[in-house]
């Protein structure tokens, strides 16, 4: 019988979770692209820095330029989204029988790069208008101001649940981010259940993981403080990296079920479960 009700939506995550997992240990590799995704927003960030165009002695934000901090931000987004566009290409690539590595799944991420760049465009527009709109319920303060907080966050999550499968369908059936918007809309009507919880699962695993890793940190640190740092920022920048990857698997095998197929790794069953309609059909 299958599990009804949020908490049912839950379980069902965690059980697609471990095929994630079984899929990760075929393809260890797949970890790397949160990694490698990591260090170009560090080295961007460096980079951006070292050139003196980000003051951050600044004794205000009004002293400093918008114009680097908005091209930090656009270019840290196009960073992530093309790692992950590379991670779900190859986990796509797994899941439809194939055998992917590092260098597949970059190359079929650059096959549709224009597609990337136009939504990384798109993310960095909607991200600073949350943040705006986020800035000034703080400035205005109050409950007037507490209350638009609480709808930039409603805006920003229904952002999320919407777009949820965007990236998919651009490495995958190669439409523009415009397209893969309205097409992952219509997805959404479909999964919108599945997604609060999946994103509610991976969200408690990475909150989890720090928690962890601060703790090891911190035993470490009882020998040696920097010995400590060194510790949990390794253990953290590991344990979240797994995560991430498990979750773009678990994206690409929920986009590759919407699409009628069977992907491999998953009982039938489990993605049937985790993909029915959130209400029943008139």
């Amino acid at each position: 019988m299958v599990n009804g009700g949020f908490f049912g939506n839950i379980s069902n995550t965690i059980q697609l979770m471990k095929s994630c997992v079984n899929i990760l240990k075929k393809d260890k590799e797949l970890i790397l692209f949160p990694i490698m995704a990591a260090i170009f927003v560090i080295a961007l960030l460096g980079l951006i820095y070292s050139t003196g165009s980000i003051d951050l002695s600044a004794a205000n934000e009004e002293e400093m330029s918008i114009f680097p901090i908005a091209i930090l931000i656009f270019g840290a987004n196009f960073i992530i989204v093309f790692f992950n566009s590379a991670l779900i290409s190859a986990a796509l690539e797994r899941l439809r029988g194939g055998d992917p590595n590092i260098s597949s799944g970059i190359s079929h991420a650059l096959k549709h790069i224009h597609h990337i760049f136009l939504w990384s465009i798109i993310v960095t527009i909607m991200s600073l208008i949350f943040a705006a709109i986020k800035a000034n319920g703080r400035n205005r303060g109050g409950i007037g101001g507490i209350m638009t907080q609480i709808f930039a966050s409603f805006l920003e999550a229904g952002w999320a649940m919407m777009t949820f499968f965007v990236v998919p369908i651009i490495v995958s059936e190669n439409l523009s981010p415009i397209s893969a918007i309205k097409r992952s809309s219509s997805l959404f009507k479909q999964t919108w259940g599945n997604q609060v919880a999946a994103n509610f699962g991976f969200g408690i695993f990475q909150i989890i993981a720090v928690l962890i890793s601060l703790g090891i940190g911190w035993f470490f640190g009882l020998l040696n403080g920097t010995l400590g740092i060194a510790v949990g920022l390794l253990c953290a920048t590991t344990s979240i990296s797994i995560i991430y990857t498990l979750e773009g698997i678990y994206k690409a095998a929920l986009y590759e079920h919407a699409l009628g197929e069977k992907p491999l790794e998953f009982e039938e069953q489990d993605l049937r479960t985790a993909y029915r309609a959130s209400s029943a059909p008139a």
